[in-house]
């Protein structure tokens, strides 16, 4: 089963990671830049944890694989 919300924050995690990678120290990109973008990652792996728990009307979201949920 598909679910739109999970599917958009995971999405939203995909972009910010690529968005990690390419701020590396290697580049002009300084250390303040990195933790913002792993603090909105954080923020989003909090979210996704929630929405999988409780994000449908209080219910787990039923596209959340058990086997998946350990991965997040």
């Amino acid at each position: 089963m598909n679910c739109q919300v999970k599917d958009e924050l995971v999405s939203q995690l995909i972009a910010l990671n690529n968005k990690l990678n390419l701020l590396s120290p290697d580049l002009v990109h300084g250390d303040e830049e990195r933790a913002e973008v792993q603090i909105q990652r954080e923020n989003l792996y909090a979210e996704i944890k929630h929405h999988r728990a409780r994000g449908h009307e209080g219910k787990p979201c039923p596209a959340a694989r058990p086997d998946y949920a350990s991965h997040l």
